[in-house]
């Protein structure tokens, strides 16, 4: 039960942390951008964080159940039926969620509020929470994991139950690797629409389609789950024939015999390994992805010498003055902070109806030469007219608008419409909308101008004239780089919040484990009386956790690639996928280390613990 508890604790503080920002966000008033800011953070992050602690939570309430099979068999024995056991377990897992989820719940609560600084450093000013709504997260929490426990509570009662009380107290007997049409058929589904929406990115553009395609580790990884037993049987059942035909150690096959003997068993704790395997790797690599296509795209875009920027931005002295150079041209970009309307109605809010975005302003008259958006249709000329607005591939996806659409936004909490006129492809480098001055002329919104394209035969010159300005002029690579510089520089949020799933992930890997080894005591004890020593039990315990760390990277990586393969294939083309090496090394080296260090800690202290009861002590 503390096993339980500790995870159940865990994932209300997960849950509650989430649910805490997204309320944060609505409590902001309709004009102030950092409350949709706020909303758009927290429903990204609640996709994978709501996936994981579900799939978490199910494994280890199964795991749980799973060790009391011959008290529950033994209840059944002495006269208790199928629904009094049911019952009984349903009572105790609901009470133990009820306990542990809304104390979490408060922890999460608290641990948001430590992450303010981490917010504000990334741009996000957290306001403060309506009183009416601060309750909520603790709700939200405790309402999501009750019917997760409750699930995963009947279908590990109901595999005890399906047997007759006699054989389940038999406490050699080995597990059943088959499971039920239901199971297999789930798991079948899951696998195709894991595969399919790997392939996302190549029908979805930028990174909505990345952020899609992410989401396939985690159907693959449930694949593996519900087909593990058969999986992890037909997989060893192979090793044993190989191991059989050479000289393997005693140890070595009892390790394997047990792989081979207790396959649910194996999933269980398999599966939270992989999951924190594939978090790690597909967060890390699919935002590699989406930062490298960013770079190039916006390479590609910029055809001017030189790019130059100031440290608060450019003021129309300056523009005047760097356009007054002998032989220089000029294209001046400008910024507008925006909110684009993504719902036609205020069903789930204002907050919601909302997104923050940013708008481009650049000269009607640009050529392609200097800057180029990568028209799809229409051209930047279009934007010389009153009211219009581009938007990007990736926009036209999002808020489903077409060529001659309109698109309503607001700035300084006026709200705009503007007719689409043209659609881009660069959206990751130029952002989702582009206006022009001449289009939001009569809108009164005027641009900060950020950045000046400079086209000019003698850059060297133009950088020496702007020397000791404060303005730096440089090269669009060096330009390029100081972008994705600043972008790193930001992604300390994202990079907290990841560490935030992956610890969650390995602490309910590691309980998994240590849940499990302890669940076999009465088995290494019998090996002892049987003549089994010290160092044979840990060679096995040994072996038998290397094995279940190597199952779950198989099962990690081979759930994670064709997410980053899709990403790669639909943001960069044909290339080399785009993998975080340095993640995927450390991850592979706590997804082999957590079973080995857990099970023999555990295994030790289950042996000294013997030994002070009297057990043998030989080596």
């Amino acid at each position: 039960m503390m096993a339980t508890a500790l995870v159940l604790l865990l994932a209300g503080a997960l849950v509650s942390m989430t649910g805490w920002l997204l309320v944060a966000g609505l409590s902001a008033g309709p004009d102030d951008t950092r409350g949709t800011e706020l909303v758009a953070l927290s429903t990204s992050f609640a996709g994978t964080a709501l996936s994981l602690v579900v799939l978490v939570v199910a494994a280890t309430v199964t795991l749980a159940l799973r060790q009391r099979r011959r008290e529950l068999a033994l209840l059944r024995a002495v006269g208790a039926t199928g629904r009094q056991v049911r019952r009984l377990v349903n009572g105790e897992v609901l009470s133990l969620t009820l306990g542990a989820a809304p104390v979490g719940a408060l922890l999460g609560i608290a641990l948001a509020w430590l992450l303010r600084p981490v917010l504000e450093d990334a741009g996000f000013a957290v306001p403060q929470v309506d009183p009416l709504l601060a309750p909520l997260p603790v709700l939200g929490a405790t309402l999501l994991l009750v019917p997760t426990g409750l699930v995963a509570a009947r279908l590990a009662a109901r595999e005890s139950l399906r047997l007759s009380p006699t054989a389940a107290v038999g406490g050699s007997r080995v597990e059943s690797r088959e499971v039920g049409r239901v199971r297999r058929v789930s798991a079948l589904v899951l696998a195709l629409g894991g595969l399919v929406v790997a392939c996302s990115p190549l029908f979805v553009p930028g990174s909505m389609g990345a952020a899609t395609a992410a989401t396939s580790a985690f159907l693959l990884v449930a694949a593996a789950a519900l087909a593990g037993p058969v999986l992890v049987a037909w997989t060893f059942d192979r090793v044993a024939r190989v191991s059989n035909g050479g000289g393997r150690s005693a140890t070595t096959r009892l390790a394997l015999a047990n792989v081979r003997g207790f396959s649910r068993r194996l999933t269980t704790v398999v599966v939270p390994l992989a999951l924190m395997l594939a978090i790690g790797t597909v967060q890390t690599s699919v935002n590699d992805a989406v930062t490298r296509a960013a770079d190039q795209q916006l390479t590609e875009a910029i055809g001017a010498d030189l790019v130059v920027t100031g440290p608060a931005g450019l003021t129309r002295a300056d523009v005047a003055t760097i356009g007054a150079l002998d032989g220089v041209a000029v294209t001046p970009l400008s910024a507008v902070p925006a909110e684009v309307r993504t719902e036609s109605d205020d069903t789930f809010g204002e907050g919601l109806s909302w997104e923050t975005t940013g708008m481009r302003v650049v000269p009607a008259a640009t050529g392609p030469d200097v800057l180029d958006p990568g028209m799809v249709d229409g051209s930047l000329s279009d934007l010389a007219r009153p009211g219009t607005v581009a938007v990007s591939t990736d926009a036209r996806f999002e808020l489903g608008v077409r060529l001659g659409g309109t698109v309503t936004w607001r700035h300084a909490g006026a709200v705009h419409t503007s007719r689409v006129v043209a659609v881009y492809e660069r959206g990751l480098a130029l952002g989702p909308l582009l206006a022009s001055d001449e289009a939001l002329r009569d809108t009164g919104v005027q641009g900060v101008t950020d950045s000046l394209l400079v086209t000019t035969p003698s850059p060297g010159a133009v950088v020496g004239a702007l020397s000791g300005t404060g303005l730096v002029a440089q090269g669009v690579d060096a330009y390029v780089q100081a972008v994705a510089d600043a972008a790193a520089a930001s992604s300390r949020l994202s990079s907290v919040l990841v560490l935030l799933l992956l610890s969650f992930a390995g602490i309910g890997a590691a309980n998994a484990v240590v849940l499990a080894t302890s669940g076999r005591r009465d088995e290494l004890l019998l090996l002892r009386r049987t003549g089994a020593t010290r160092r044979q039990l840990l060679v096995t315990t040994f072996t038998e956790a290397l094995v279940t760390g190597a199952s779950a990277w198989t099962i990690g990586v081979l759930a994670v690639l064709p997410a980053v393969i899709g990403a790669t294939v639909g943001l960069l083309g044909p290339a080399l996928p785009a993998i975080d090496l340095t993640t995927t090394g450390l991850l592979t080296v706590a997804v082999l280390a957590i079973p080995v260090v857990c099970t023999l800690a555990t295994v030790a202290r289950a042996q000294r613990a013997d030994s002070l009861a009297g057990g043998r002590d030989d080596s």
